[in-house]
């Protein structure tokens, strides 16, 4: 095959790719300069939810019409992720008002930042094979370290509010059992806990509670949002004695001895189990140690 039949079969095979590529862009461009969805006839609500992400999140500022493209594509196809994050986003307080698939939309666009960042870093250092592994690799891991970063801040905040969940039930028990109403034990929790999670929480329950949501369902909505079995208890425990007439006080001040037992009984398990780990690091340590002691008599020996 001559230069020239070569360079003919490179330009036809070129175009199918081209035509493609410009087809690809054209839509990508037509997408990203869609008019945004702040018109007159949306849900008031909706739109001020749409500014709130356009304010917290440049990516969501810049790419709306195409996280909406990607949200509409991907809508209903794994509900149960979809749920699982939405609980997480609300666990780990995010500022910003995502809708789940609205939030794994911006971090697919993010990830490709990423994985033209990785690609061109591969490109450079060593090649194409190395570019296209850098950039799959740059991108699933950003997307996965993303989604993993809203779970497990979730999970500490979670785990931050336990912490404290005790010593405020006490508190609301001493309150109730003083005359004060079970929304002015929480108001009173609520002050003397400043800006930590469980204030957060309990400011919620209280907000909603205001905005006319029953106690029962403000109570389960601060369930979904922890997914923690301690307060799921709680959360039972109150709606049921409300249901049966007992009083308040009463079974607020059993939870907290349940909750502090359980918590006795986790730190003497972890201290067993610790004690059992130890021994193997501790025999090494004593055999470093006696090796230390008699070699010395061992080399004079032997010399």
């Amino acid at each position: 095959m001559t230069e020239k039949q070569k360079l003919i079969w490179m330009i036809g095979a070129s175009i199918p790719w081209g035509i493609v590529a410009f087809w690809l862009s054209h839509n990508l461009v037509s997408i990203i300069f869609r008019p945004r969805r702040d018109t007159a006839d949306s849900w008031e609500f909706e739109t001020a939810r749409r500014i709130r992400l356009r304010k917290a999140n440049s990516i969501y500022r810049w790419f709306e019409p195409l996280v909406d493209e990607l949200v509409g594509w991907s809508s209903g196809k794994s509900p149960k992720q979809s749920d699982r994050l939405e609980r997480q986003l609300r666990g780990s307080k995010e500022a910003a008002p995502w809708k789940p698939e609205e939030y794994i939309a911006v971090k697919q666009i993010e990830s490709l930042g990423a994985a033209l960042f990785g690609g061109v870093f591969g490109l450079l250092y060593d090649g194409w094979q190395l570019g296209a592994v850098t950039a799959i690799l740059a991108g699933w891991g950003y997307q996965l370290l993303m989604t993993r970063g809203v779970a497990d801040q979730s999970r500490q905040r979670a785990e931050v509010f336990k912490r404290r969940l005790p010593f405020a039930i006490d508190l609301m028990a001493f309150m109730m059992e003083a005359g004060a109403s079970f929304q002015d034990s929480i108001q009173t929790v609520v002050n003397e806990s400043g800006d930590h999670p469980l204030a957060q929480e309990i400011s919620e329950v209280i907000r909603q509670i205001r905005l006319g949501t029953s106690r029962q369902k403000a109570l389960i909505n601060l369930q979904d949002r922890l997914a923690d079995n301690d307060v799921t208890e709680l959360v039972f425990a109150l709606n049921t004695g409300e249901e049966l007439g007992t009083p308040l006080s009463q079974i607020l001040r059993n939870q907290a001895n349940q909750m502090r037992t359980k918590r006795s009984q986790w730190a003497e398990r972890a201290a067993a189990e610790a004690q059992v780990t130890i021994v193997f690091p501790g025999m090494l340590i004593m055999i470093a140690c006696l090796l230390i002691v008699i070699a010395p008599f061992i080399l004079s020996a032997l010399v």
